[in-house]
């Protein structure tokens, strides 16, 4: 699912300057200073339900919540008033993206956002956080 999330941005928010994975959010900060406008796909949590059929067969609904976490970076620009601005462009592109879009119809429930957060990790660069929301199933092959 984090491949199919990558491509929907790639191909729907013009203004990301790179669109990659990452395996948690502390990756994003230990490896290269991601440039500004870099967007990054993360696994969050898997929540199953229990099996739906109590008498044979098996379908079970598991709600998955993705990250996706942009890089806001400006070294000249020490409150964060330039940074602040420019969250805006990034929700909104990311938002108009993902909301309301499900992978495989047929699979998947539609991505709702769940929560969004920021957090300064100095030296000028922003990086501000989104949980997405879906639901994938796993059903008995025949």
């Amino acid at each position: 699912m984090i491949a199919e999330v990558m491509a929907r941005l790639e191909a729907k928010a013009p203004s990301l300057t790179s669109i990659g994975a990452a395996e948690d959010l502390e990756a994003i900060s230990r490896g290269t200073a991601p440039a500004n406008g870099a967007a990054f796909v993360l696994p969050f949590q898997d929540r199953p339900s229990p099996n739906e059929y109590m008498t044979g067969g098996f379908s079970q609904r598991v709600e998955v919540l993705l990250l996706v976490a942009f890089v806001l970076r400006r070294a000249d620009d020490a409150r964060g008033a330039q940074r602040a601005g420019s969250f805006d462009l990034f929700k909104g592109e990311i938002e108009a993206a993902l909301a309301g879009w499900a992978p495989d119809p047929e699979k998947n429930d539609e991505f709702e956002l769940a929560a969004g957060r920021s957090a300064s990790m100095g030296n000028g660069v922003t990086v501000y956080v989104q949980t997405w929301r879906t639901s994938r199933y796993i059903e008995e092959e025949d």
